[in-house]
């Protein structure tokens, strides 16, 4: 099934004259744009202690996820201000 709903969406891509550079193109700006949402999930995840067993995230830990997060907030900011 996965093999013959990826070929159906190339052969709509190749009649809809979407070249697939552009397609990865957009892909990974909109992978960049989610990233930063999808750290603060696992840092909400990582930080609970019913989730984790007793075990959650170290203080390093969480201010790592914390200052990639707005890093990567910032540059998506920036991506469309500058």
């Amino acid at each position: 099934m996965v093999i013959l709903s990826s070929t159906l969406v190339a052969v709509v891509m190749d009649f809809a004259d979407i070249r697939p550079i552009t397609a990865l193109y957009w892909t990974a700006v909109i992978n960049g744009l989610l990233a930063p949402f999808l750290l603060l999930g696992i840092l909400a995840a990582a930080s609970d202690t019913k989730i984790m067993c007793d075990q959650p995230s170290s203080t390093l830990g969480k201010s790592v996820v914390i200052i990639a997060a707005g890093a990567m907030f910032i540059a998506a900011f920036a991506m469309f201000v500058v």
